[in-house]
């Protein structure tokens, strides 16, 4: 089949050049419509339910809300996971389905559900979050006016920017945090109410009855349709004003008699401040899922280009983050290192090769099997990332091609009188088994990685499928393209003088191949004890799920005592913000903070959680620190000097994954699973003395699910029987601390809810709501503590639940040291849980758990495929295992440039081990296949083997290092998301290394002793 092949396209030389052209066309065009981001997305298929409750507090919400709708979507197909949290005025449900589920289909069966649940009245129904991923917030703007209050500039957002920038095509949400909503109140006096005798009910009768447009149908009249529409809805303060509650003696009581009606805003759960110029309006874009991230953040800047020249003069839009600027960034670096790999294997190709023209029609697979691959990423929806472009070698790509037109300039120097056609056809046959078997082993130990799920699988599997369709294109390239064009353009004569870096290369290693040849058993326990030693040396590198990518920007999460007040966390952030810009000036590009929650309940936190998001500088620009980690370490000393205040350090996307997928945002979290807050909170404290008690954490923090000062208002039965109020008369009154929704006003297109309130006294003063008055069935007023006990006690702030219990999460960072260690240390001093409670282990290192024990199962099988694979090519059991000793001997290199390089194990560094496997075996299988034919044409054992290793000297070598200086640019590179890459490079060219010398030297030696057994 290999030989129809390569006759074939020697045969036809006009046709494969015109495929090739073909295939130049058609992959341009694809890599062109590529889409293009900074990452893969790892998130998983997730929905969230929101259900706005603006005045429970979180013990309600959770009682009330969360429980039944947990209830409701339990038992769905394909659910992995219900997490929940429950704050005051919010809960929030996140139902999470395994990667194949459609989340389109996983969505209608939540609706489906959904309409089965009963809230009480009041409340709105539950909502789902946008159709977007951890990746999707892709885009931050601020709005701000030097003369405008922050109600206007909120409804300015709403209603100008908002709808104009959710027309972008692929954006899933436009969301607002910060500013005041604007409501419309009507607050209530007590002592007015006792004055005209109406109740509050009343008020909220009236002013739900008394403020709706309604449709009549319509009304026939000679032929003509006229539509009845009937107007009753107030439009304004004073028509709100003038609605009439009851009457009394033929005197109306309007409502303005009774309260004062006003423009006011919503509870505020969120707000935001940015640059140290204190409070604005945030925007935030989300990018529907599965779109591409760089196109939707272009468009969204274009529109919103557009939409300013139509706000007021004094209103500024500014745009704080931009994913475009990271997605340039990363792509900068991979087109770096491309290149620069790129370069370095061409300069060997010609330093090995010794002829222009071999080295120009080898260097050739490199655009070509990068075309060939890219048509297939854009068939398969693979984006061009960081780890789908950036990890692949061209020195691996072009190993095919090189062995292939090394041995036809061989032959072309060695052919005499022989005919052209037949001496490149005879070169090509010679080497197709190993050219075609190297290339698919490659491509084997690559399967492991497609099996990874969950984090891992995503971010790998689409480099390992971009490695496997470039390699497949170079393995069709050099059995069809490389022989056409060695046939077409190698010089016809080709002096057999190799260059002088071959030359040299033989003069050092033929002495050296005696010496071992003739001491092979000090050779063999010399290769023992080394890998023996690489294999200990393995055992003390540590290990964690994946160095951290650089995003150029860090994101701090604080915590602050439950309870603080919207205000006094604005004060204090903006306070912050502001000795942050003077203390780092030329570190940060821009600052802003979110605190709370947004309208759309992305990203839930409480008042006493604020997330800073800085953006920073080009890193020549610093001064004050080189790294990113010298940076963290001195702003950190500026947040220890807040008293009550913990500050966690990450980064923007790095921290949305980790919450999206997890549920938190550490390195390690230990969830603690019960039913008593209070038991939880202490075994919460005792989890947090332990890390804190162990080398390298960094940031312990706990959620503060206790603390909150709750003023309880509990109803005395035996009161309100006494004097014939109703339970429910005195919970309204109650309810109108926060605010009664009764309806809305519509200002022309835009409409504003109609609430019902108590005036501010009692919205700030416990002892006035208590002398709130209260009208009773006998006629007399009584104050509200005369009916009800009031009493300032301590709550939940928030209640976060699992599968339906109770969890309270501890989550630190590690620092200094590899984050496997860190877990296996605080495992074992661990407390033990009391019955009914447990403990659980998650965050990265769950992951990385994971990951290896998929990866354990299945490189075994892999093994098992590349050794059948060997056997169909050597059709011998002892050379089958011969050459796999190069796994082993390249593994140690791989470690030993870990150690030197002071990197742990990751799963980043695990996949350069798997691709090193397959090289390795590459350059045995070259050596072995000659040694074969040598066998077979009646030469001797030894001259066999030592000719073997000097002929294949050079392709051997060549292959070796193509791929290892294919490699250099990502293990050197300190670019934005070189930190996956390094360790991945740093392991491939350390194996190479180490298992080229001891292929060539450990290898005969092997072969010598096996074949005197024979």
């Amino acid at each position: 089949m290999l030989n129809w092949i390569i006759d074939f396209s020697l045969k036809n030389r006009l046709l494969v050049c015109l495929l090739a052209v073909a295939l130049v066309v058609i992959g341009g065009r694809a890599l062109s419509r590529l889409p293009i981001d900074a990452f893969p997305d790892t998130t998983p298929v997730q929905v969230q339910i929101n259900t706005v409750a603006p005045a429970l507090n979180p013990v309600e919400v959770e009682a009330q809300i969360t429980v039944p709708v947990e209830l409701a979507v339990s038992g769905l197909p394909g659910l992995q996971n219900v997490r929940s949290i429950s704050k005051f005025g919010l809960s929030q449900v996140v139902a999470t389905f395994e990667d194949r589920a459609d989340i389109y289909r996983a969505r209608q069966l939540i609706v489906e559900r959904l309409q089965e649940v009963e809230l009480p009245a009041g409340i709105e129904r539950p909502t789902l979050g946008p159709i977007s991923t951890g990746l999707g917030e892709v885009f931050h703007y601020i709005v701000r006016s030097e003369k405008r209050a922050l109600t206007e500039l909120r409804e300015i957002h709403d209603w100008q920017i908002k709808p104009a920038l959710r027309q972008v095509r692929g954006v899933a949400e436009v969301n607002s945090w910060g500013g005041f909503e604007k409501q419309y109140h009507v607050v209530v006096e007590p002592e007015r109410l006792i004055k005209h005798g109406v109740t509050l009910a009343e008020v909220i009768e009236a002013l739900q009855a008394n403020n709706q447009n309604v449709g009549g149908g319509q009304i026939v009249r000679a032929g003509e349709a006229l539509l009845v529409h009937g107007i009753g809805l107030a439009t304004d303060t004073e028509q709100l004003g003038n609605i009439v509650v009851t009457t009394h003696d033929g005197a109306p009581i309007r409502v303005r008699d009774v309260a004062t009606v006003k423009i006011d805003h919503e509870i505020r759960r969120g707000a935001v401040t940015a640059e140290g110029k204190g409070e604005a309006v945030l925007g935030l874009g989300f990018m529907l899922m599965g779109k591409n991230s760089a196109a939707v953040t272009r468009a969204l800047k274009a529109k919103l280009a557009e939409v300013q020249p139509t706000l007021p003069a004094d209103v500024v839009v500014e745009v704080l983050y931009d994913r475009t600027e990271l997605v340039e960034k990363v792509i900068r670096t991979v087109q770096h290192n491309l290149l620069a790999g790129a370069l370095l294997v061409v300069a060997v190709l010609f330093a090995f090769l010794g002829n222009l023209r071999a080295g120009l029609i080898v260097a050739a697979a490199i655009p070509l099997s990068m075309l060939f691959a890219g048509n297939l990423m854009l068939q398969t929806g693979i984006a061009a990332s960081l780890l789908s472009l950036g990890a692949i070698d061209f020195g691996l790509i072009v190993d095919s091609s090189v062995i292939m037109v090394e041995n036809c300039v061989r032959h072309v120097g060695q052919r005499k009188d022989k005919p052209w056609m037949d001496t490149i056809r005879d070169a090509a046959i010679e080497v197709r088994k190993p050219t075609m078997f190297g290339e698919l082993i490659i491509m084997i130990v690559f399967l492991p990685v497609l099996t990874l799920e969950g984090i891992e699988g995503k971010l790998f599997r689409p480099m390992a499928l971009t490695l496997i369709f470039a390699l497949a294109g170079s393995l069709v390239l050099s059995l069809t393209l490389m022989p056409v064009l060695a046939s077409l353009f190698l010089p016809k004569t080709i002096t057999e003088r190799e260059p002088w870096l071959v030359r040299l290369a033989h003069r050092l290693y033929a002495p050296v191949l005696d010496f071992v040849l003739a001491r092979r058993l000090p050779v063999l326990l010399a290769a023992i004890l080394i890998v023996a030693g690489g294999a200990w040396l393995a055992t003390r590198l540590g290990g964690e799920f994946l160095p951290k990518l650089g995003e150029q920007a860090l994101a701090v999460s604080t915590v602050r005592l439950a309870g603080v007040s919207v205000e006094e966390a604005v004060a204090l952030n903006d306070r912050l913000e502001r000795e942050l810009l003077a203390e780092f000036p030329n570190e940060i590009e821009h600052i802003w903070t979110r605190l709370g929650t947004a309208e759309v309940a992305t990203d839930p936190m409480g008042i006493e959680l604020t997330d800073f998001f800085i953006a920073l500088k080009p890193r020549h620009e610093w001064r004050k620190a080189r790294t990113q980690p010298e940076l963290v370490e001195a702003m950190r000393k500026v947040f220890n000097k807040v008293p009550g205040m913990t500050a966690a350090f990450s980064q923007p996307i790095e921290m949305r994954m980790n919450e999206m997928i997890a549920g938190v945002r550490g390195d390690v979290a230990i969830k603690i699973y019960g039913d008593d807050l209070a038991e939880l909170s202490r075994l919460s404290d005792e989890v947090q003395a332990v890390l804190n008690g162990i080398a390298g954490a960094s940031e312990v923090t706990g959620e503060q699910i206790t603390g909150q000062p709750v003023l309880q208002v509990k109803v005395d039965p035996d009161a309100i029987a006494r004097f014939g109020v109703s339970t429910r008369d005195v919970l309204s009154m109650v309810e109108a601390v926060g605010a009664t929704k009764v309806g809305e006003v519509r200002e022309g297109q835009r409409r504003f809810p109609l609430a019902v309130r108590l005036p501010d006294r009692q919205r700030t003063d416990p002892e006035a709501l208590a002398a709130t008055l209260i009208p009773t069935a006998s006629g007399p007023v009584l104050p509200l503590e005369r009916v009800a006990k009031i009493s300032l006690t301590e709550g939940p702030s928030t209640i976060n639940r699992e599968w339906g219990r109770r969890r309270v999460t501890v989550q630190a960072n590690v620092r200094g040291r590899d984050v496997a260690g860190f877990v296996a240390e605080a495992r074992a001093k661990m407390p033990a849980m009391p019955e009914g409670y447990a403990l659980e282990w998650g965050g990265q290192f769950e992951n990385m758990e994971r990951a290896n024990r998929r990866l354990l199962f299945v490189v075994p099988v892999a093994l098992a495929l590349i050794f059948v694979l060997l056997y169909f090519s050597l059709r011998s059991f002892r050379d089958v295992l011969i050459v796999a000793t190069g796994i082993p001997m390249g593994a140690i290199g791989g470690v030993l440039a870990l150690w030197l390089r002071d990197m742990p194990f990751t799963v980043s560094a695990g996949i350069g081990f798997v691709a090193l496997s397959g090289v390795a075996m590459l350059n045995g299988l070259v050596l072995v296949t000659f040694i074969q034919q040598r066998l077979r044409a009646g030469n001797p054992l030894e001259a066999s083997i030592r000719e073997a290793c000097l002929v294949r000297l050079r392709p051997v070598l060549m292959t070796a290092l193509v791929a290892a200086v294919g490699f250099i640019p990502m293990a050197v590179n300190v670019g934005v998301g070189g930190e996956v890459q390094r360790p991945l490079a740093t392991v491939v060219i350390g194996g190479i290394l180490t298992d080229t010398l001891l292929t060539m030297l450990v290898l005969p030696v092997l072969y010598r002793w096996v074949g005197r057994a024979r």
